[in-house]
């Protein structure tokens, strides 16, 4: 009996043993509330951006020696219809592809290494470094890279340790198997090796990176952002040059801030977009974004934000019409768990 009770406890221990080294993790948000989109003056409920309403599985393990395995799969949804919400997923079509992101990888002193479909170094710097309104709400003016590697396909990433502060990432993908929706539509699809480069430097308040993308379609994008915590206010600063075609590029600048007080955040940003079209014309065209959030916990926020677009058409170099220079605004409540 009393070696039962002792070979139960020796068990025990390297139960708990074992589960202590590894962990799975549920995380995610449920965003919904009123849209007035002013462009066409109509009303519509639903998330406040493709990146507000989803769930991440993670988890990691302890190899020993300092190694872990890790993985993680994303996905994102349309809480008021139930839809998977993907890029050039129209509301009411079949879905694409149902994992947002999803990669394997291992983790040590030489840094990690990760598997499968992911954010390329660009896409995955420049969404922090703007105010943060939710992603792509109403009133989002983030540089976006309009035709960047968002999410590489059959893809291997590589984020180096920390050297003081300072940390390289490189990312490359295969050619065949990239989707149009995530490099902007990018034409010709499939013809070579998404990948790109970055630098990123965090010490204390002060944050920056400077990053470089080569979409499957052969087009460049090269980005440069910055963001200072005066404690008072978050600063933030974005520029991306793009080659849209092989003869239209992009300029894209923004700058912008975050004001807490209290359980309220303050937002502001401005977006300026400047397009060289064919036959030396070009396009421009400005954005002004506001909002204000309410915390009422940790997880859960009430919000409003407010966009306002002018300037050209940035496709034929045309001013804008009167209904797309309307601004548009949300209302919504976020939770997050």
């Amino acid at each position: 009996m009393k070696k039962s009770l002792l070979a139960l406890a020796v068990l025990g221990v390297f139960a708990s043993a074992a589960s202590a080294q590894s962990s799975v993790t549920l995380s995610g948000g449920v965003d919904l509330g009123v849209i007035y989109k002013g462009p066409t003056k109509d009303w519509t409920m639903g998330t406040s951006g493709s990146s507000a309403s989803f769930f991440t599985l993670s988890g990691s393990e302890d190899l020993g020696g300092g190694m872990k395995a890790f993985f993680l799969m994303n996905h994102r949804f349309r809480p008021n219809t139930g839809e998977i919400n993907v890029a050039g997923n129209v509301a009411g079509t079949s879905p694409q592809y149902f994992w947002r992101q999803s990669w394997v990888g291992l983790s040590g002193g030489f840094g990690d290494v990760r598997l499968g479909k992911m954010l390329m170094p660009l896409q995955d710097f420049n969404g922090g470094f703007e105010p943060w309104f939710g992603g792509d709400t109403v009133g989002a003016t983030h540089t976006g890279g309009p035709v960047a590697t968002v999410r590489a396909t059959n893809a291997i990433y590589y984020r180096s340790p920390s050297m003081g502060g300072l940390q390289l990432h490189a990312g490359i993908g295969a050619a065949e198997g990239q989707i149009a929706a995530e490099c902007g539509s990018c034409t010709p699809l499939n013809k070579e090796r998404p990948m790109g480069l970055g630098l990123r430097y965090d010490a204390g308040p002060l944050s920056a990176a400077v990053a470089f993308d080569r979409n499957t379609a052969d087009f460049d994008t090269v980005g440069l952002y910055g963001k200072y915590n005066f404690g008072a206010a978050i600063l933030y600063g974005q520029y991306e040059k793009s080659e849209i075609t092989t003869t239209i590029d992009d300029n894209r600048f923004s700058v912008g801030a975050d004001v807490p007080f209290g359980a309220w955040t303050g937002k502001v940003g401005l977006l300026r977009i400047k397009r060289d079209l064919a036959a030396g014309s070009s396009a421009s065209q400005t954005k002004l974004g506001l909002g204000l959030w309410y915390a009422l916990s940790k997880r859960t926020s009430l919000y409003t934000d407010l966009g306002k677009p002018s300037g050209d058409n940035l496709s034929t170099g045309a001013s804008l019409t009167s209904n797309e220079k309307k601004a548009s605004f949300d209302l919504g409540i976020r939770h997050k768990f």
